[in-house]
């Protein structure tokens, strides 16, 4: 039930925007002397929101399609969606300026530049890969972890838009950066276990002398946890399900452990945490950083998570804190300290 209340809830978000820039386009197209085509913006509008509607009643049946046909409507469908968030506050902001002043009817480039730049972000934009380096000092850290480094991949969303290929190249420049440890927080596949299989191969070429694990998010759940699960393991990435295990690294433990999604309703830290030597430090990997106040009551010292795809849409001249996914959680993107505690959400999405 709650994949069918985040897809609905994103349908009401962009009905109205969409009802707005539908009924100005009927008008434009009337005011232009071609008032035949404006009778088939409705039919349009109606395709456009088929993907989002079948998303909200579809349970485990889908609809296979070829993969380029699948590859182009998603696409179209994504550009479209975002363009309708981004028109939200121009229309807002323009009815109000309305109250104020006489500010007559929008102009042309101003109704475009949301569906233009979505459509630009759609294409391009979530195409650029980028990578930080962050230095945690953790306390407590025992000598033998001084200096280790952690490669965090998260959110691939393995599917038709992100190809095997462009897996590789993930792979490929996670490798370049040499982890003692690599840990892929969640979100593996879009919406379909299918695309399980080449995403685990791709990580699986990544060697860390330490290990690679894996948790779920969100999406590998509406997939099919034990698929994806199953799909890891067979490529050797340990996924860590409400539990940890001990790291020896110079001699010295480290406790590493995962949780499963709270949209799961199968979160359970104290699982993760119940076999944790007296005193040990703590590495959590849990998909939504709004878990991370819950991890510092249980003395976690670092957390790393995903969800957030680096502000799900911010634009990267602007505070990462000005993104969508501030209305979600204060935790958008970066490291963030509480005390002794630290969390690292991801900086930006690979997809």
């Amino acid at each position: 039930m709650r994949r069918a209340r985040f897809y609905l809830t994103l349908l009401a978000l962009t009905l109205l925007p969409q009802v707005v820039a539908a009924a100005d386009l009927c008008r434009y197209l009337s005011d232009h002397d071609v008032r035949w085509l404006s009778f088939s913006v409705p039919g349009v509008l109606l395709l456009l929101n088929v993907p989002m509607a079948f998303e909200v009643l579809r349970r485990k049946r889908r609809v296979r399609l070829p993969r380029i046909v699948a590859a182009l409507v998603q696409t179209t469908w994504t550009a479209f969606w975002l363009g309708s968030i981004f028109y939200l506050p121009v229309l807002l902001f323009w009815a109000i300026a309305g109250l104020v002043t006489d500010t007559g009817a929008m102009p042309e480039w101003l109704a475009l530049a949301p569906f233009a730049l979505a459509a630009y972000g759609t294409l391009f934009g979530a195409r650029v890969l980028r990578k930080e380096r962050v230095e945690v000092p953790v306390a407590g850290l025992p000598r033998g972890w001084w200096g280790a480094r952690i490669v965090q991949l998260s959110d691939l969303h393995s599917g038709r838009h992100v190809t095997a290929q462009r897996l590789r190249g993930i792979a490929r420049r996670a490798a370049r950066l040499s982890p003692d440890l690599l840990v892929v927080t969640g979100d593996i596949v879009h919406n379909s276990h299918a695309f399980a299989r080449q995403a685990a191969e791709a990580i699986a070429t990544v060697k860390a002398p330490y290990g690679t694990y894996a948790i779920l998010g969100n999406h590998d759940f509406w997939a099919g946890a034990d698929a994806v699960e199953k799909a890891l393991e067979n490529e050797g990435i340990q996924v860590l399900r409400n539990r940890g295990l001990v790291l020896q690294r110079g001699g010295d433990d480290l406790w590493l452990c995962g949780v499963d999604d709270p949209w799961s309703g199968r979160f359970d830290l104290a699982a993760a945490l119940r076999e944790r030597p007296q005193g040990a430090a703590t590495v959590l990997l849990s998909h939504q950083p709004n878990t991370w106040p819950v991890a510092q009551r249980a003395g976690v010292q670092l957390q790393l998570s995903g969800h957030t795809h680096g502000g799900q849409v911010a634009m990267l001249w602007l505070h990462r804190s000005l993104s969508l996914a501030r209305f979600i959680t204060p935790f958008v993107a970066g490291l963030y300290r509480a005390g002794t505690s630290f969390q690292a959400a991801e900086a930006a999405q690979p997809a």
